[in-house]
């Protein structure tokens, strides 16, 4: 864990400092699961995961899965916290369907402290090797838990730090690439410098109708980023009327507890998120 500055002992700390520390400390100590996850789904949701999970090419999961087991995390937590994924995949859909039509939507639940951040990063790379083309996670409503998401994303999921690659300069593996097999990368117009911005997803020149690699887009919660990058998506892929982009995403909402669709007193009206 690192370490407190001497500057903030005795004096009283600001909210963007108290949730720094929260965060640090929900991800630098272990968890262990007290009870088994219950799952609540559809009946008639189609059901896909566990009939072709061994006709998958395995390659992003195992590699967080060995850097999880290099930090000392519990083999059972980790094992458990798979099944869940696995039922939260077998519920999203299967990313290489035939039917492009299909919508799903759904929420986790944990107790505070339950390992979420575990499992949606989890969650991330299992999805990336079943097929998943585009993540878009909202990493918090500050800059600051943003960016501290973003730091996650580049050890356990990107396995590059993200500011070198929207700067283009010398990539250092870090995290999940010393573990993962060469090839398997993760694309991203996001960094710990900044949040979306159309002027740098534009210069990175990466086309959603023709990913060489998935893409991860960490973003804050909040309505002027988001019109830009639903912008972004709309131009560069030449989307008109109704037409929709032919990929297969998932949206992560890291806080579901802040500033939901009608997340207002009047439950006449919605929030602008």
């Amino acid at each position: 864990m690192k370490e407190i500055s001497p500057a903030l002992i005795g004096e009283e700390l600001t909210e963007e400092q108290i949730n720094r520390l929260r965060f640090e400390i929900q991800n630098h100590y272990d968890v262990e699961l007290s009870s088994e996850a219950i799952v609540l789904g559809d009946n008639k949701v189609q059901r896909w995961f566990d009939a072709k999970k061994t006709e998958i090419d395995w390659g992003y999961w195992p590699a967080y899965k060995e850097s999880l087991l290099m930090k000392k995390r519990e083999r059972k937590v980790i094992d458990e916290n798979e099944k869940i994924i696995d039922s939260i995949l077998d519920f999203s859909g299967d990313p290489k369907s035939e039917d492009k039509a299909w919508s799903r939507k759904g929420l986790v639940m944990g107790n505070v402290q339950s390992g979420k951040t575990q499992n949606y990063i989890g969650l991330i790379n299992k999805a990336f090797d079943c097929g998943y083309k585009v993540v878009i996670l909202l990493g918090g409503h500050m800059n600051e838990l943003r960016k501290q998401t973003q730091i996650r994303i580049d050890e356990d999921v990107i396995g590059l730090e993200s500011k070198h690659l929207i700067l283009n300069n010398m990539r250092k593996k870090i995290g999940v690439s010393n573990y993962r097999r060469d090839g398997l990368e993760v694309a991203t117009f996001t960094s710990t410098e900044g949040d979306f911005s159309k002027r740098v997803a534009t210069s990175l020149n990466i086309s959603f109708s023709a990913l060489n690699a998935p893409v991860i887009i960490t973003v804050k919660k909040n309505t002027t980023i988001l019109k830009n990058l639903i912008n972004y998506i709309t131009e560069s892929s030449a989307l008109e009327g109704d037409k929709k982009l032919d990929v297969p995403m998932l949206l992560i909402d890291d806080e579901a507890d802040y500033a939901s669709v009608n997340g207002l007193a009047d439950r006449n009206r919605v929030s602008r998120t």
